[in-house]
């Protein structure tokens, strides 16, 4: 069964997230930025941020938004729920030093994945197994350019999640089966 939130375009700009580890390693500089435009400020950029939401669809997998109205529709359409895992914020624009997050959505089971590659989102999509569905949102691709915590891919079967680094290893150390396929990028502590 196909989820379906209303018509997207790639690249949605919002509201996607996750993909499939394939590959040594999560590559954090694979994904190109198209530069922020011209004149933009910094307060701009932090008024782009918007919250990550985890959700555990009904077939086990793991969804990932930025996307309130996306969240709502995910859960009363769908009976999706959300999760306690502590995630923070990402932009909705472009800016200086951030990479675009990579939503796709496995065929076979509601099961989501997000990259920060475009040769892994390529790959993906190329495999006939994913479908890409656009841009969850702009993340720091580097503490440099504003990223305060540190994002981290983890699978496990078929299924794929987002954690912070402290969560991580709770995850490993107490849900047997996962593995981690290495860091994706970074998150903002704060809204803005």
């Amino acid at each position: 069964m196909a989820l379906s939130f209303g018509r997207m375009t790639r690249p949605v700009g919002l509201g996607l997230g996750l993909a499939v580890a394939l590959g040594a390693t999560l590559s954090l500089g694979v994904a190109t930025q198209a530069s922020a435009t011209a004149g933009k400020s910094a307060t701009s950029v932090a008024e782009q941020r918007v919250k990550v939401y985890e959700l555990v669809t009904k077939d086990g997998g793991f969804f990932y938004t930025a996307s309130e109205t996306e969240k709502q529709n995910a859960i009363t359409k769908h009976g999706w729920s959300t999760t306690r895992t502590p995630l923070y914020y990402v932009s909705r624009a472009s800016f200086p030093g951030g990479k675009p997050l990579f939503r796709l959505r496995w065929e076979k089971k509601a099961s989501y994945i997000v990259t920060a590659s475009i040769a892994e989102r390529e790959k993906l999509v190329t495999s006939g197994e994913f479908r890409y569905e656009g841009i969850l949102g702009y993340a720091p691709g580097s503490a440099d350019a504003g990223g305060e915590v540190k994002v981290f891919r983890l699978s496990n079967n078929n299924k794929w999640r987002l954690a912070i680094e402290s969560h991580t290893q709770k995850i490993l150390a107490n849900e047997p089966g996962w593995k981690l396929d290495g860091p994706l990028l970074y998150q903002f502590g704060q809204a803005g």
